[in-house]
């Protein structure tokens, strides 16, 4: 007997609240998901690890293995001065709320911060949702953005604007809100631990970019509170070749072990 325990209102975790429609359709997920749904697994949803059951309690209702796919939910700071005021949104955040159909309209001008996928994918929705100009900021040059070649194409054909070689300093306020980003220029210089050059600040060419609504979209994280007790790093959960964890009998898989690509989550659950 093997139970999943979800908790969104539907299965599909990053593919149904991360993934726009407009890349992922949902038609497409919900054939597959009832396909694995088909070969018997029972599903609970609106179900939260740390909040409606544990680790523990689970093994103690019986369990004999756990699998830990709770993903990288938590958008990571992006450490600029007023980043907590009103108009700037995690990026995560963003997308989940626009997959739980209960996104905001937008207008005026929009700000992403970051340059991978869900930088793109948050640049993208933002068009979809009324925005009047959409402008990204990376601090880097296209060659080195993460994002896939594809969608960073789609983006700037769908009037996208990105201001490369360029990162945040801190939120411009107004009245409480956000009303912009002060920005610095940057210079490359030499390769980090990544491989790609190391971005330098440029001393005296801070330069300010208004905006209405400010989307932090640099990286995201684990929520590493519910899994107490288990070995993690910076920002995965700590697994050995086989994909166990710290814990006898409790596995993971994923965003939490380690950012990828869905192909690489669906093969760490297929192997698991």
């Amino acid at each position: 007997q093997v139970d999943i325990l979800e908790s969104l209102p539907e299965a599909g975790g990053m593919l149904r609240y991360g993934i726009p429609e407009y890349r992922l359709p949902k038609e497409v997920l919900d054939l597959e998901i009832n396909q694995i749904l088909d070969l018997g697994p029972t599903l609970r949803t609106n179900v939260a690890l740390g909040r409606d059951f544990t680790i523990a309690g689970l093994k103690d209702e019986g369990y004999d293995a756990i699998f830990l796919g709770i993903g990288a939910w938590e958008t990571s700071k992006m450490r600029v001065q007023d980043e907590e005021t009103p108009g700037v949104l995690p990026g995560i955040e963003f997308l989940k709320d626009y997959g739980l159909r209960r996104a905001e309209r937008l207008s005026g001008r929009v700000l992403v911060v970051g340059g991978g996928n869900t930088a793109i994918d948050c640049a993208r929705t933002a068009w979809r949702l009324g925005a009047n100009e959409v402008r990204l900021l990376y601090r880097r040059t296209r060659a080195e953005m993460p994002a896939i070649k594809p969608e960073i194409e789609g983006a700037l054909e769908e009037g996208v604007q990105i201001e490369f070689l360029a990162a945040p300093v801190e939120v411009l306020v107004k009245d409480g809100a956000a009303v912009g980003m002060r920005c610095i220029r940057m210079d490359l210089g030499e390769p980090d631990r990544s491989g790609r050059p190391r971005p330098v600040p440029r001393a005296g060419s801070e330069f300010d970019l208004p905006a209405t609504t400010i989307i932090a979209a640099i990286s995201q994280e684990p929520d590493f509170g519910p899994v107490a007790g288990l070995r993690t790093g910076k920002d995965s959960i700590k697994i050995d070749d086989w994909g166990t964890t710290s814990i006898p009998d409790v596995y993971a898989g994923g965003d939490d072990v380690a950012l990828g690509l869905v192909s690489i989550a669906i093969g760490q659950g297929r192997f698991a």
